[in-house]
């Protein structure tokens, strides 16, 4: 039964949540909303690793990634070391649907000697365990949230594990809503150039292009060039993949 006093305070804070949300404006807002609501839920530690797609604008090949409650020597580490780039926790997390715990990441499969080392680091800095929950998005966009509790081991049920998936992944939604409402973001093709990329992503060919639209292969070419302009890219797959992060195609 989830009749006990935590669950109905991770509740009733589940439900402040969503209110708040709803006059959220802006990132530092979105940030402040989670830290004390999440708090409020018995969270400790959090962060929020974002992953846009490849050909995205704001696409980088590192983590893009927000924390609070973490020890100030942890993060420093984590950034200036670049153990993100032997943290096992968020690469897996982006392969699976389900949360899972921090200390499941030891029985992975395919751990090297660089991830088992971030492991035992993880270990000795006494985060304890937490909640690992990948979130998924518009377009591709994708996502991880770290959920610590402080604690050597969680005694969250499905229900509890749950709520929190569901408190993830309505902050990645509100978070990819800020983002890509930003005005940088709107690129304005007309119908027609729109065709011709949606044919190019198809992997068609000018010339074949030209023939399905009933136009001069010169035409297509004019048509390329000023995509690649408005998109800002320099090659048939990247116009590709930022149309299809930017919800083009």
């Amino acid at each position: 039964m989830n009749d006990r006093p935590d669950f109905e305070i991770k509740v009733s804070s589940a439900i402040e949540l969503i209110q708040r949300l709803q006059v959220v404006k802006d990132f530092g807002e979105l940030k402040a909303t989670y830290v004390e609501c999440l708090s409020d839920m018995g969270v400790r530690m959090m962060s929020y690793h974002h992953l846009p797609p490849i050909g995205a604008p704001d696409y980088t090949p590192h983590l893009t990634v927000v924390a609070h409650g973490f020890p100030e020597d942890w993060v420093r580490r984590y950034v200036d070391e670049e153990l993100y780039l032997i943290d096992p926790i968020p690469p897996n997390a982006a392969r699976v649907l389900l949360p899972f715990k921090w200390s499941d990441a030891w029985h992975f499969s395919d751990l090297t000697e660089d991830n088992k080392r971030y492991l035992e680091m993880m270990k000795d800095a006494e985060l304890g365990d937490g909640l690992a929950i990948p979130v998924y998005g518009p377009h591709g966009r994708e996502g991880y949230a770290g959920y610590g509790f402080g604690q050597p081991e969680l005694s969250l049920d499905a229900v509890q594990i749950a709520l929190f998936r569901w408190a993830a992944q309505l902050g990645h939604l509100y978070y990819c809503d800020l983002l890509l409402s930003v005005p940088d973001r709107d690129v304005q093709l007309s119908p027609r150039e729109r065709e011709v990329l949606q044919w190019t992503a198809y992997g068609k060919s000018n010339a074949v292009i030209a023939e399905i639209l009933g136009m001069s292969p010169h035409t297509v070419d004019t048509y390329m060039r000023r995509i690649f302009e408005k998109l800002h890219v320099a090659d048939r797959v990247t116009a590709s993949l930022r149309a299809l992060s930017l919800g083009l195609i």
